[in-house]
C-alpha cells in the first residue's frame, strides 16, 4: 500500500494534539495513562496506513510523553530509571501493535483481492456459458430457415426439374416466408448486441402505459391482434432505461402471442425495492417451432434484466407460461 503525504503528517500531530489536550489534566493523570491513549491512536494508523508510519508515530509519542508529563517536565531528561523502562516498554509495545495492525490490514486486503478474483472468474464463466448457449441457440434458429430457403431456391434455379406455375409459387412464397423469419431472427441479434455493447443505462420516468404501447408499435405487424387480446394493469410510473425494457417487453409479448394463447395478463407492480413486470398466458396446443427465435428472445430478457441490476424468470408450469421480471428503483 503506498503511504500518502497526509499520512505522515498525522503521524507527526496527533500525538502532539493529544498531549496538548491533555497537559491541563497532568496533575490528575500519570504518564502511564497517557501513553495508553497514546497506543489506542497508533493501533488506529497502523490499521489505516501500515507500519512505517505508525514507528514514527510511535516515536513522537514517547517524546512527548516524556517532554511534557515526566518531570523535570519540557525536557528529556529522566531522574526516575522507572520511567525508562516504561518508555521502552511504551515503544516496543507501539512497534509489535503497528507490525500485527498491519499485517492484519494486508491480510484483509488479500483476502479481499481473493474475493475479488473469485466473484469475477464465477461472472466470467457464466458470461461464457451463456455466450456458448446463446450461440447454440442461434444457429438452431437459423439452420432451418436457410436450409428452406436453399432448398426451394435450388429447385428453382434447377432447369432440369420440370416445375408447373403452382409449385413455382409454392417455392418462392417458401423463399419469402423463410426471408421474413431470417429478418426476425437478425433483428433480434440486432437487439441483443445493443444489450450487451450499451454504455451507462439512460435512466428516466415514464408511464408503463408509454412502455406498452412503444413494445407493441416495435412488433405492429406481428401484435396488433394481441392489443385487443391483452389484460393490462392500472398504469404505475416506472424508472429504468425505456428503450432496453420496451426491447424486453417486444420479445416478451411476441413469444406469448406465437407460442401462447389467452388469456394475456400483463401487470406492473411498485414495491419497496423497486418494480416487478409479471406477463402470464396459458400455454398452446401446438409445438414450440425449431426455427422460432424463443430462446434468442429470452437471452435478450435476461441481458437486459442484468443491466437493469435485476433478475429475469421465466416459468412453464400447470399449462401456464409466466415471465416475471424485477429490477430495482
Amino acid at each position: 500500500m503506498r503511504v500518502t503525504f497526509g499520512f505522515w503528517i498525522l503521524a507527526l500531530c496527533c500525538p502532539v494534539l493529544i498531549g496538548l489536550v491533555l497537559l491541563p489534566l497532568r496533575s490528575l493523570i500519570s504518564p502511564t495513562d497517557v501513553a495508553m491513549l497514546q497506543l489506542l491512536w497508533l493501533v488506529y494508523l497502523a490499521q489505516r496506513s501500515g507500519y512505517k508510519p505508525a514507528l514514527l508515530s510511535t516515536l513522537t509519542a514517547v517524546l512527548v510523553v516524556n517532554w511534557c508529563f515526566v518531570p523535570p517536565y519540557y525536557t528529556l531528561a529522566v531522574h526516575d530509571a522507572s520511567f525508562v523502562i516504561s518508555f521502552l516498554v511504551m515503544a516496543f509495545f507501539g512497534v509489535m501493535v503497528s507490525y500485527w495492525a498491519d499485517q492484519a490490514r494486508a491480510r484483509r486486503q488479500r483476502v479481499r483481492h481473493l474475493r475479488r478474483q473469485a466473484q469475477k472468474s464465477a461472472v466470467q464463466a457464466r458470461l461464457e456459458q451463456q455466450k456458448a448457449m446463446l450461440l447454440r441457440s442461434l444457429s438452431h434458429d437459423l439452420r432451418t430457415p436457410l436450409a428452406t430457403i436453399m432448398g426451394a431456391s435450388s429447385m428453382l434455379a434447377d432447369t432440369e426439374l420440370r416445375l408447373n406455375p403452382q409449385q413455382r409459387q409454392q417455392q418462392a412464397q417458401n423463399i419469402y416466408q423463410q426471408s421474413l423469419l431470417l429478418s426476425q431472427h437478425f433483428e433480434k441479434v440486432l437487439e441483443l448486441s445493443k444489450t450487451q455493447l450499451t454504455g451507462p443505462l439512460s435512466t428516466s420516468s415514464f408511464s408503463s402505459d408509454d412502455l406498452v404501447a412503444a413494445a407493441l408499435a416495435r412488433r405492429a405487424e406481428d401484435l396488433t391482434a394481441l392489443a385487443d387480446q391483452l389484460q393490462l394493469s392500472g398504469a404505475i410510473e416506472l424508472t429504468g432505461d425505456m428503450e432496453l425494457l420496451e426491447i424486453l417487453l417486444a420479445n416478451l409479448l411476441e413469444n406469448a402471442w406465437k407460442y401462447g394463447q389467452a388469456p394475456f395478463q400483463l401487470q406492473f407492480l411498485k414495491q419497496p425495492q423497486g418494480y416487478q413486470l409479471t406477463l402470464s398466458n396459458a400455454l398452446a396446443d401446438r409445438p414450440q417451432q425449431a426455427d422460432s427465435g424463443y430462446n434468442l428472445g429470452l437471452a435478450i430478457c435476461q441481458s437486459i434484466a442484468r443491466l437493469h441490476r435485476g433478475q429475469f424468470e421465466f416459468r412453464l408450469q400447470d399449462g401456464l407460461a409466466t415471465a416475471v421480471l424485477e429490477w430495482p428503483q
